[in-house]
């Protein structure tokens, strides 16, 4: 399990800086202000992430709009709060993926508005980026394989927010996590919020995937091998929802057919067609290293 600090400064337990890293540390923290920085240093590379003012990803704000037009709660996205009271939404969020057993990057150094972490690879954005033209087969297991990691996420009664193949990565095989500004059960019961992170991963697995036909109900299944029971209804409700406003959405879509759009209509149409019916397994996982 991988270890976060209290407070401010160095976090005990975590990767061991020398002096002059420290240093170097705070000079970047000091004489620049970008949100999301990379820090070569001689023996590692680092990332700065600071909290504070941020253009939102579009579908984020499509989210919004469509839980506000279309009367659909589960789309709402978690509150902007101030950067330091992001900063600590995020760092305790980060800790509950870590005490069930998920990983998380390592924060070795946090004041109250930034964090720096360490570099933990490829995305799994990247590595389905890399294997798409030179293994599809690879390319579509990956799609499964980090829905089923968000499977035992919701089994250990936690919810990402915003489960995007670039808010994951590998390490020795196994799925982990990061970016957790969004939390959406500050808004919503926890199981709404885990049908929201199916629906909203979906997205992704629907458009993506080399072979939709196969790697949608094999990822869909994958998920449901471990999801709770409570999950499965919402989704079934979150699902009836969106297929409800489909045919305005595909209106909207010959007027102009973008991305967001495109990737609603694949998942909604996919999750249609799901077994949401489907029971809590009773070999739920119950943490991130199981199975």
């Amino acid at each position: 399990m991988d270890h976060l600090g209290d407070g401010f400064g160095v976090p005990k337990g975590g990767i061991e800086l020398a002096d002059n890293e420290i240093a170097e540390i705070l000079r970047m923290l000091v004489e620049s202000d970008g949100r999301v920085q990379c820090l070569d240093l001689p023996r590692r590379r680092l990332w700065i992430k600071r909290q504070g003012v941020k253009i939102l990803p579009r579908f984020v704000s499509f989210q919004g709009l469509a839980a506000a037009l279309f009367r659909v709660p589960q789309f709402r996205p978690s509150p902007r709060l101030s950067p330091d009271a992001m900063q600590a939404r995020e760092i305790v969020r980060m800790r509950s993926f870590a005490a069930a057993g998920f990983l998380v990057p390592k924060v070795v150094y946090q004041s109250k508005t930034a964090m720096v972490m360490e570099d933990v690879g490829l995305t799994l954005a990247q590595h389905l980026k890399d294997l798409h033209s030179v293994d599809p087969v690879a390319h579509d297991a990956l799609l499964v394989r980090a829905a089923d990691a968000l499977g035992r996420v919701h089994a250990a009664g936690l919810s990402h927010g915003r489960p995007h193949v670039r808010d994951f990565f590998l390490r020795d095989g196994q799925v982990g996590f990061m970016d957790f500004e969004e939390d959406p059960a500050s808004v919503m019961p926890q199981e709404m919020a885990q049908a929201r992170d199916v629906f909203l991963y979906f997205l992704v697995v629907a458009s993506a995937s080399i072979r939709p036909g196969e790697t949608c109900p094999a990822a869909f299944e994958a998920w449901s091998r471990h999801a709770p029971e409570a999950a499965h209804r919402e989704l079934r409700e979150l699902t009836t929802l969106a297929g409800r406003i489909l045919p305005l959405v595909r209106l909207i879509g010959r007027v102009h057919m973008g991305s967001d759009l495109r990737r609603f209509i694949m998942a909604t149409e996919f999750l249609m067609k799901a077994p949401l019916d489907r029971a809590e397994s009773p070999n739920t996982a119950k943490a991130g290293q199981d199975g």
